[in-house]
């Protein structure tokens, strides 16, 4: 079978072109095909299913998300979700995936990265892509407009996610390959002949094992929705760390994204967490809790089929519960995989993560379940919102909202479309207006009284004409009118009767509270900085965010539809160009990059008292580190351990942390991986090392050096997929040698009663030495000699008198170097890696535990690349440049950044905050961090009452003398009586990867959670 596919890709794939219709008009569409074949190494790929390209299926100006899906579902292809193309490469093993592209342009690589195997194709808007089970994909860039709409065959389970990360997943997923079927219909052609039905049916017939499954619980998964399963209520036994157990229902609220499960008492309903929190799933006998039941003896191993752990909030807890059946036990696994992939993967539009939030706070505030709000529960909602509003204001909103009701009873209360109706009175945006205004020649006065309308009617709730006025201020008179309240002067706004959702008449066009085609192109142009955009360009930003049929039909973009684009993703402050590919250089030497590095990663809390655990190291590596450290010690029974010496940390075996590395070493990033090992191991156990590392970690591992120039260190291109090992190879006096020669050299050996051979020539590009000075180092020392530094150590070469305050940055032109906190941060306190950064230290190195300011940096510095966790550096610190003086200013570099902050939205106090009774008085503070004349701090007066939607309007000017090297930090503080700088949200950024215009800030969490809060502010950068 192997030699009849090796035949298959030496021919050129035919071409064919096929007329197709449908439901959905489509045009003559030119397919073609390829066989990607199996890289024996890390992805499986498709011997037998052959990529189908379907080119053209739309023109590009009638293509749209909504037609690929209606086509898709139409042919049997489910679970559909608009976003682009992951950066990295990954595949699923349990489903064929369809692409359609709704616009833009891309380029995808098939296959992996071997150069024997993978193949690259041009994927336009109008094109689709079917993608066989275990083909492995990746984007390789995109222009701005790129977009996909993603969907699975519906006779196949659940798809989940593999990355070729290492044998056993791959040995799973080929398992897994083996039971899925072809599809019983084409994604684009149906039953017709072509595609699926030509080139897959009848061309694998032989293969019985891609045809039919034989598993029973297998088979029933594919029948029923596993979403429908996890609604369904189900009996868990779930086991708890104080050694008690527990019958409980569980099931998955979907309006709040959370898993809930029913207490002891009769109706008690209690969140156990939500979707966005959980970390990972594991099937068996996995974590702590179950290994002390384990250990105890209260479970026998034989049930490990049954068992499953939910890991959540940075997998610090864990959810552990035992299943009546395996096939209840596999439900629930892959069911909440696929939400928790849907979550983190899927678009999912702000008004409809808006929408979800609103529902959830509907539901706790709705205390007597009849699915409405009176008044007294509104006005308590209102102060969880951080709304503060007189009572006629409310009184005014509630009425107005209030428009399914006919008879005086119900007109007391909300439902819950009332409710978001209601909530979008009184959150309205008129800096927004403001926009509009400037663009199409209107002034603020002249339509300010129709702003809330506008806004508001695009998500007006269907009613039936018959009950209500179609005038919308003749429904608030009537209604204020029945319970006695003066309404508001208001001229008329009416909606047409003949569309099922909201039109806007002349009378409320000739309010120009929109932009025309033309207006929005401008804009986009002269604020957003989109020099290249085209009217075909805007009239698809359009279709895609605005929310009326009236906007659709003309080509206007109104309020709403501006706030929908402004707040997505591709249009907020980071360059999506710079956080979702990776895009500097990866070839040169692995000196001249920033490294994402962690210090003591298996410390949970402090350094004292905190417990070592391998989730530590999970956390730390999901988050793009590429450097971890571990302190290993002599264990029992000739396993050796690791914890913080002369503390009362509790240890844990180096094998369970190894384990836990290896399944994350590369799901975010392919660049290398360096473990910083401590040795403090006996002989003998540091054998025990080399064979863990060497057997758990494989051929990633380095083992051996690469044939390249001794001179330099390989780059991280070269080292792709590689764990490396940086540690003491030779005890200190001990000459090092070359790496390719210590192998075979005897004089070179290390130490036998020190170090163990085995351990030892793993360490072979990052090995540590002591530092005596800059002459003897750059003089004696081989580039993969490596320097370690304590914070204070690496302060006083700082501190130095010139010039040898530049000592550092001559050292890292050669060498790896690593700054770490010192021993009196007991707390995991940090310190501040910028500083390390302008002198070229490649590797500072932050307590991940800790969720402080230099975590904050650390994320937004590492944010940039893709965040592959490797930066090259800036030229000025590259090795070929040695005039740079990071306390110097230099002016011909010189940038102002002009930032205006205009308005916030949602803002509330810290989650998990004990105080939420007061309204949030929220103000921000901007730092800029850098070269020593770049750290700047500006702020905002307090907004007093209003966390809702407070407006500022404030303008700064800052100065930055060396942008590349520069970070912006945005942070939203609570003004109050009892906490004078209360947290709210934070959000940091380089400078170099700022978008100008108009944009949104989403603010995160101190763990680095996304939170409600945004900001909308406008950049402008000049030269100085």
């Amino acid at each position: 079978m192997k030699s009849l596919s090796l035949v298959l890709l030496q021919i050129i794939s035919p071409i064919f072109y096929l007329r197709c219709y449908s439901t959905v008009k489509m045009n003559d569409i030119k397919i073609e095909k390829f066989f990607v074949r199996d890289d024996e190494q890390f992805f499986p790929n498709n011997n037998q299913l052959p990529v189908i390209v379907y080119r053209q299926v739309f023109d590009t100006k009638s293509v749209s998300a909504s037609k690929w899906e209606q086509l898709f579902q139409e042919n049997n292809f489910g679970k559909s979700w608009r976003d682009g193309i992951f950066t990295y490469h990954h595949y699923h093993s349990t489903a064929h995936e369809a692409l359609g592209c709704y616009g833009g342009h891309a380029q995808v690589r098939l296959g992996g990265d071997n150069e024997q195997v993978r193949k690259d194709i041009e994927l336009n808007a109008g094109d689709c892509i079917l993608i066989p089970t275990g083909v492995a994909h990746k984007n390789m860039g995109q222009d701005s407009e790129f977009g996909v709409v993603g969907a699975y065959d519906l006779d196949g389970k659940s798809y989940d996610m593999n990355y070729g990360k290492d044998a056993e997943e791959r040995r799973k997923a080929e398992e897994n390959m083996k039971k899925v079927q072809v599809p019983r219909m084409d994604p684009v052609v149906g039953k017709k002949n072509g595609g699926v039905i030509e080139f897959w049916q009848k061309n694998t017939h032989q293969n019985e094992i891609l045809m039919t499954t034989d598993s029973t619980s297998l088979s029933e998964i594919q029948k029923t929705n596993v979403i429908d399963q996890l609604k369904r209520r189900v009996t868990f036994i779930k086991y708890k760390s104080n050694g008690r157990t527990y019958s409980r229902i569980y099931y998955v609220n979907l309006s709040e994204d959370a898993i809930h499960y029913q207490g002891s008492k009769r109706k008690s309903k209690h969140e156990a967490c939500k979707i966005k929190d959980i970390g990972q799933i594991r099937r068996g006998f996995t974590t702590a809790v179950w290994k002390k039941y384990i250990d105890k003896r209260k479970i026998t191993r034989d049930k490990a089929h049954l068992a499953f752990s939910i890991l959540y909030d940075n997998n610090r807890h864990s959810l552990d519960l035992l299943a009546d059946s395996e096939n209840i036990c596999l439900q629930w696994i892959q069911g909440l995989e696929y939400l928790i992939e849907r979550y983190r993967s899927h678009v999912r539009t702000h008004h409809e993560i808006t929408d979800r939030w609103l529902w959830s706070l509907f539901s706790q505030a709705d205390r007597d379940q009849s699915g409405q709000l009176n008044r007294r529960e509104v006005h308590q909602l209102l102060r969880l919102l951080n709304i503060e509003l007189d009572e006629r204001e409310i009184d005014q909103y509630f009425n107005q909202s209030n428009i399914r009701t006919s008879n005086y009873e119900e007109l007391r209360n909300l439902d819950k479309d009332e409710f978001l109706l209601f909530y979008k009175f009184v959150s309205h945006r008129p800096e927004l207006l403001k926009i509009i205004c400037q663009y199409n020649g209107s002034t603020p006065e002249q339509i300010a009284d129709t702003l809330f309308k506008y806004s508001i009617l695009s998500k007006m709730p269907h009613t039936n004409p018959l009950e209500y006025p179609v005038d919308i201020a003749s429904i608030t008179c009537w209604k204020m009118k029945t319970k006695n309240i003066s309404p508001q002067p208001e001229k008329p706004l009416t909606m047409t009767s003949d569309n099922n959702s909201s039109s806007w008449s002349s009378n409320t066009k000739d309010k120009k509270n929109y932009l025309t085609i033309e207006q929005f192109k401008n804009f986009l142009q002269n604020e957003e900085h989109m020099k290249g955009i085209t009217i075909d360009d805007c009239s698809k930003l359009i279709a895609r965010f605005e929310p009326s049929s009236e906007g659709h039909k003309y080509e206007e973009l109104g309020v709403d539809g501006l706030r929908l684009f402004l707040l997505h993703d591709e249009f907020c402050l980071m360059n999506p160009d710079k956080s979702r590919r990776v895009y500097h250089d990866m070839t040169r030497p692995i000196t001249d990059y920033f490294i994402a590095t962690s210090h003591n990663t298996y410390i949970r809390d402090t350094q004292v008292y905190g417990n070592c655990t391998p989730e530590t190291f999970i956390h730390a590596l999901r988050t793009g580190c590429r450097a971890v450290e571990m302190d290993c010690y002599d264990g029992d029974d000739m396993e050796p351990i690791v914890y913080h010496a002369k503390t009362l940390t509790k240890p844990i075996t180096l094998r369970a942390i190894l384990l836990a590395i290896q399944t994350q070493a590369f799901t975010v990033s392919p660049y290398p991986l360096f473990l910083n090992i401590e040795n403090h191991c006996s002989y003998e156990q540091q054998g025990v090392m080399a064979r863990l590392l060497k057997n758990i970690f494989k051929d990633h591992l380095l083992t051996e050096p690469l044939m390249n120039d001794s001179q330099v260190l390989p780059s991280p291109e070269d080292l792709k997929y590689k764990v490396i090992i940086r540690s003491r190879r030779y005890p200190k006096g001990k000459i090092p040698a070359d790496p390719k020669s210590s192998r075979s050299n005897d004089e070179t050996e290390p130490n036998p009663k020190n170090y163990h051979p085995d351990f030892a020539k793993l360490i072979i590009y990052a090995q540590i030495v002591s530092y005596t000075n800059i002459n003897h180092t750059m003089s004696t020392q081989k580039c993969f000699h490596s320097i370690s530094f304590k914070e204070s150590k690496a302060d006083d070469l700082i501190k130095a008198e010139p010039p040898e305050h530049l000592d550092l940055i001559k050292l890292t032109n050669k060498h790896l170097v690593r700054v770490y906190p010192g021993t009196i941060r007991q707390n995991s306190s940090n310190i501040n890696p910028v500083t390390y950064w302008t002198y070229g230290v490649q590797m500072a190195a932050l307590n991940y535990q800790a969720n402080d300011d230099s975590i904050c940096l650390q994320d937004g510095f590492f944010s940039d690349n893709g965040g592959c966790g490797y930066l090259l550096k800036p030229p000025c610190l590259l090795s070929n440049n040695l005039l740079f003086d990071p306390k110097e200013i230099v002016h011909k570099r010189g940038k102002r950044l002009i930032i205006h902050i205009i308005s916030g939205q949602h803002l509330a106090k810290e989650k998990n905050s004990n105080d939420d009774s007061d309204i949030v008085d929220p103000y921000i503070e901007i730092n800029t961090y850098g070269i020593e004349c770049d750290y700047t701090q500006q702020h905002t007066p307090c907004i007093r009452n209003n966390g809702l939607n407070p407006i500022w309007d404030c303008k700064f000017h800052i100065d930055v003398y060396c942008p590349e090297l520069c970070l912006v930090k945005f942070e939203v503080r609570d003004d109050d009586h009892y906490h004078r700088s209360a947290f709210v949200g934070q959000a940091c950024f380089p400078f170099t990867a700022l978008q100008l215009g108009y944009r949104h800030i989403k603010l995160r969490a101190k763990d680095g959670d996304y939170i409600r809060g945004t900001l909308f502010v406008h950049i402008k950068i000049e030269n100085l």
